[in-house]
């Protein structure tokens, strides 16, 4: 509702609106991966990856250059 409210208003240019939009398949592919793995993993397992990821994830901007 937040979204909306700000874009009708026009403090969200069609720009922004346009990377969320296409960032949207992404973000539902990563729930629904991350729904899957956390039902065949066990807890600690699970952690493990999402620790990993995160981990990738900081050396990546590391070495783009934040």
């Amino acid at each position: 509702m937040i979204a909306l409210w700000l874009g009708g208003t026009g403090m969200i240019g069609f720009a922004t609106a346009m990377l969320f939009l296409l960032g949207l398949p992404a973000l539902a592919l990563g729930t629904w991966a991350g729904l899957k793995s956390f039902g065949r993993l066990d807890e600690a397992g699970f952690r493990r990856v999402v620790l990993g990821l995160l981990l990738l994830s900081g050396v990546s901007l590391l070495f783009r250059g934040g």
